[in-house]
């Protein structure tokens, strides 16, 4: 069993709106609207990255359909948005996706990508002595429930031969582990970018493993259930869009950054270390090992207790989309 920690000062929550996080709120990308015609779709983005890769590879000329977008700091509220019938679709990790399936929500995996792993990572703050995971039992870490922080530090105890129980288990948002981090309430943060590059970069924090060569990743594609039939031709030919935006922005780190950059008010520093990390490998169809990867993760969720009950997930995944080049 997770321990949780005390009434401690873990932070100062009611501040959290005021952290210096990068953020897409506030920037002209909030609530925007991109084509033209009759039918919407309507899409959740984390922090506007969908959006920004695909204005900087050309791919938002043209679009014969609207695309009504809805940013959110992490995915966990995107896919709950998505499963109440809010957006349409939106990427999210597959550790999120595999929480959200939990509760047998109206979700579908319509298209998936593979992963770097080295895009999530455990990071320590400036002046911390731990060298490894075993230096972090009996000591806090903070990640947000059920997303890839939290699944790379269950694989990360796994490896080492260690338990859950063996760590205080932190859930925390993003913005409110930052602070966290840096005034000494925590001892370690599971995120993935920007945020790594964002603390490395301002803070000063260190990098203690990634999830490369740990945890495989594939970033799903989720859509309501109730959207598909309606939409077809417009997801097949928004998500041949982002494929092509994908395949653009990992020859074109540079522009790939400048644009988030710009986008996203990150600093380009911060965007370019993120952006020279981040090598995605777009998939025109589900394939048996995206859904065996997905598997993986929903096994060690249920093992560690994090999801009540065994999940099939090829059950949630629609194979019928075979996105154009």
């Amino acid at each position: 069993m997770i321990r949780l920690p005390g009434r401690r000062t873990i932070l100062g929550a009611s501040i959290a709106a005021l952290l210096p996080l990068p953020a897409v709120a506030g920037t002209d990308q909030a609530g925007a609207i991109d084509g033209n015609g009759t039918i919407t779709l309507l899409v959740g983005d984390q922090r506007g990255a969908t959006r920004s890769i695909l204005k900087s590879a050309g791919q938002l000329e043209g679009l014969p359909y609207r695309v009504q977008w809805a940013f959110f700091p992490v995915g966990a509220p995107l896919v709950t948005a998505i499963a109440a019938g809010a957006l349409d679709f939106g990427y999210v990790g597959d550790a999120t996706a595999t929480f959200a399936f939990a509760g047998e929500r109206p979700l579908r995996v319509i298209t998936v990508w593979k992963m770097d792993g080295a895009s999530s990572a455990l990071v320590v703050p400036r002046g911390s002595t731990a060298r490894t995971m075993r230096d972090l039992v009996g000591r806090r870490i903070a990640f947000v429930k059920g997303s890839p922080g939290h699944l790379l530090v269950l694989a990360a105890l796994k490896r080492e031969g260690l338990t859950p129980d063996q760590i205080i288990a932190t859930p925390l948002s993003a913005a409110n582990a930052r602070t966290a981090l840096a005034n000494g309430s925590i001892d370690a943060w599971a995120i993935w970018n920007p945020f790594i590059a964002t603390v490395e970069r301002e803070d000063q924090a260190r990098i203690l493993l990634t999830a490369h060569g740990l945890v495989d990743e594939v970033e799903c594609g989720v859509a309501n259930q109730g959207a598909i039939t309606g939409k077809r031709g417009e997801f097949l030919d928004f998500l041949a869009r982002v494929n092509r935006a994908l395949a653009w922005g990992n020859t074109h780190r540079e522009e790939r950054a400048r644009g988030f950059s710009q986008d996203s008010g990150v600093p380009i520093e911060v965007a370019r270390l993120t952006s020279s990390r981040l090598h995605v490998m777009p998939l025109n169809h589900v394939t048996d090992e995206a859904i065996t990867i997905h598997q993986r993760v929903a096994n060690l969720y249920q093992s560690a207790g994090v999801i009540p009950s065994p999940i099939d997930v090829a059950r949630f995944y629609d194979r019928s989309f075979v996105i154009p080049a």
